[in-house]
């Protein structure tokens, strides 16, 4: 005979845990659980919102337009991509546009890129091609650049959160 064990009911997911202010823990330490996922906003997709945050634990590719802030493990910026607000993650690259802070332990702006704002790091590449205006500032540890996040996100605590993880698990 057959049985069946699945459930209607949607997984339930883990509370976030915050970050208790300690400066060696946040975005960038290395005990961040990433996963090999991958989220891809595509290029027919515009998503606005005041104060919106989207957070991606694994690697998220923006193909469309965001006016809110972006973190995950790894943010690609597509060449069609375009960001207006501030951009964090263990690794950035960018291809297309962002319009505001850029903060990762390693940054890389390609050819095709246009960034204006700050871009706070502690590794930074950029292409012959590749248009920046803004200021580079180099972080001497990760505390320094969770802080930059940190304190941009402490100005917007009403802030609407999408995190975007897997719930088929």
């Amino acid at each position: 005979m057959f049985t069946r064990t699945s459930s209607s009911d949607p997984k339930k997911l883990a509370p976030r845990k915050t970050n208790g202010g300690d400066a060696n823990s946040g975005l960038f330490s290395a005990d961040t659980p990433a996963t090999t996922d991958k989220s891809v906003i595509g290029n027919d997709l515009k998503i606005i919102g005041q104060g919106l945050k989207i957070i991606g634990r694994g690697v998220l590719q923006v193909d469309g337009e965001i006016e809110g802030d972006v973190q995950g493990a790894e943010v690609i910026v597509g060449e069609k991509g375009k960001v207006t607000g501030m951009v964090a993650a263990q690794n950035v690259i960018v291809r297309g546009k962002v319009s505001g802070v850029v903060c990762g332990r390693t940054i890389a702006l390609q050819a095709s890129s246009h960034v204006e704002g700050d871009v706070h790091h502690m590794s930074l590449a950029i292409e012959q091609g590749a248009m920046f205006e803004g200021r580079s500032r180099r972080a001497a540890n990760e505390g320094a650049l969770n802080s930059v996040v940190e304190g941009r996100g402490a100005a917007s605590t009403s802030a609407e959160v999408i995190e975007l993880t897997d719930l088929t698990r």
